[in-house]
């Protein structure tokens, strides 16, 4: 009996021995065995399609994928996702969508892969159970390989604390509300070996989702992006009709052009844009072009609700930031002696430094005149700014940018008057009268004045610095929109530029930053325009003589703040 039993052992791990090894192919798993359910409501195993060919054969560990609408990326990144949760073990893979409805949709998907796989394996995964281990409605676990998948809307769980995740699909992201707070844990619970994928359709410029892909196109990050076109995808054509001939208009022949459209792309190209709904400011064909770019810079252009012109702005920021790279702005800051409670004029200097809170763009020409516009940090969430401008040429000439105490603020403010040619100083004085109060108290020879009517005696009086309310913040916005429509040459400064590509409309039609996002820059140069009528528009050869100060140009003793 002993004698048997250790012939039948020895039998038995010769058998194993000699089992050829599975070898694990995952794409030829997922075409064979993973199904999915078509746009006619068939049920059919997923067949990768051109597209999603040339994306696996490209695919890396950190990828951004911008897309056309329906191409197929968020199941095709599900499906191999899911592959891994089911033939790997100790994984975790995570879906995290943009809204509740596409959450169920995915997670849909999910259901009907596992569903469709054989029972031998799903016997397997659950350790000879016929049904898995639910942690909740949107997850499996599989406890015969300890590995689960979740699927998730952004904002409502706390994704990536505590855990680790293996795999990543972040779904249109750009239409997230917070994502730069959601992606920080997520991207800090995903190993080195693991793998994210990014994928969108565009929601405008400036976003998070348009800074991860136009970085990692730059090759300034180690994410790769990847663009796919609506003209790639086999089913976007329409069959002509015997005899049919097309004649093309010019953006047509431009397409054929550029990217070899066929009569048959052109004509399901028409028929679309014949389907899409036409709004105020928006053609059919920009509607088309949203949906389904034909380049990624069309993609972006197209979508979003952008105050400023995009298709200026862009090209502007992207000339500044080659030039840069060759000869980098001057960056420093300003010190200056001290004494009884005075800066003292002939001691102010700039000392370089490469991360010094002000970039000059154009040193102080003599006889020239300039102006700065402030606006001040609101309970500590923006950065202080002052914005200097030329007020002959209107050249962006410096920008002062840091999170400083509004007294410091006020005693950089003085020194960079005074390095501007006595500049005209216009701050913001919404949040704190400090800086205007502080750079009367120094003796700065040149604020900018407003006409207060007196809430007492009805009687209009003067006061320093700028005051932003209902009425005078759209138009400032307004005029800085113009400004930048039609003098964007005039613009030096990248980070302005970018604060403009995420000024946007909000729900109500009201222009405001994005989430997480700044307008301090856009705000201490609109008050910059919005004040040059004060300060001359000529050069002199001789330096001006000084400014009176506001209590002796109005006779009167009291200072007025």
């Amino acid at each position: 009996m002993l004698l048997a039993n250790i012939h039948n052992r020895i039998k038995e791990s010769a058998k194993v021995k000699n089992t050829p090894k599975w070898e694990r192919k995952p794409r030829e798993y997922i075409q064979e065995r993973l199904y999915i359910r078509t746009k006619d409501k068939r049920v059919v195993p997923l067949t990768f399609n051109p597209i999603q060919g040339m994306y696996w054969a490209d695919k890396t560990l950190r990828d951004v994928i911008l897309k056309p609408r329906q191409l197929g990326f968020s199941t095709l990144t599900l499906a191999r996702f899911f592959e891994a949760v089911i033939n790997e073990e100790n994984v975790t893979a995570v879906v995290v969508a943009h809204d509740a409805d596409s959450t169920q949709k995915l997670f849909q998907t999910v259901q009907l892969m596992y569903e469709r796989l054989p029972e031998a394996k799903k016997e397997q995964l659950n350790n000879g159970r016929n049904r898995p281990k639910y942690g909740n409605r949107k997850e499996f676990f599989f406890a015969g390989n300890n590995s689960r998948i979740y699927v998730g809307t952004a904002g409502s769980s706390s994704f990536g604390r505590g855990q680790t995740i293996n795999y990543l699909l972040c779904s249109e992201v750009a239409f997230w509300p917070n994502p730069e707070e959601l992606m920080t844990g997520l991207l800090q619970a995903v190993p080195f070996d693991g793998e994210i994928v990014l994928e969108s359709t565009a929601n405008g410029v400036g976003n998070y989702y348009y800074q991860m892909y136009t970085d990692g196109k730059g090759g300034r990050t180690n994410w790769r992006s990847h663009f796919y076109a609506w003209h790639q995808h086999p089913e976007y054509q329409l069959p002509l009709k015997e005899g049919e001939t097309l004649t093309f208009d010019e953006d047509e022949l431009a397409g054929i052009a550029t990217y070899g459209w066929t009569p048959e792309q052109v004509k399901w190209r028409r028929w679309k844009i014949s389907e899409m709904p036409e709004e105020d400011g928006i053609t059919r064909e920009d509607r088309f072009k949203q949906e389904y770019p034909a380049n990624d810079d069309e993609a972006f252009l197209n979508t979003g609700t952008p105050v400023y012109n995009a298709k200026v702005v862009i090209p502007r920021k992207q000339a500044l930031e080659e030039r840069y790279k060759a000869v980098k702005p001057v960056r420093g800051t300003f010190v200056f002696n001290y004494e009884n409670e005075k800066i003292l004029p002939e001691s102010i200097k700039f000392v370089a430094d490469p991360r010094g809170p002000l970039t000059i763009y154009e040193q102080p020409q003599r006889g020239y005149p300039y102006v700065i516009g402030g606006d001040i940090a609101e309970g500590g969430h923006d950065l202080s700014c002052g914005q200097v401008r030329n007020n002959v040429t209107w050249n962006q000439a410096a920008v002062w940018h840091w999170r400083l105490d509004t007294d410091l603020y006020a005693k950089q403010m003085y020194c960079l008057g005074m390095y501007y040619n006595q500049a005209l100083i216009g701050v913001e004085t919404n949040f704190d009268l400090h800086p205007v109060k502080e750079l009367d108290r120094l003796g700065y020879p040149n604020q900018y004045t407003r006409e207060v009517p007196d809430t007492f005696t009805g009687q209009i009086r003067k006061a320093y610095g700028f005051h932003t309310d209902t009425v005078t913040r759209p138009l400032i916005v307004s005029k800085h929109v113009t400004l930048a429509r039609e003098r964007i040459d005039t613009f030096n400064d990248v980070t302005t530029l970018s604060e403009m590509l995420t000024f946007v409309r909000n729900k109500v039609g009201k222009p405001e930053a994005m989430a997480g996002k700044h307008d301090d820059t856009i705000m201490a140069d609109a008050i910059c325009q919005e004040i040059r009528h004060q300060q001359r528009m000529y050069v002199i050869e001789e330096a001006p003589p000084p400014v009176k100060k506001l209590g002796d140009r109005l006779g009167v003793k009291k200072k007025a703040v």
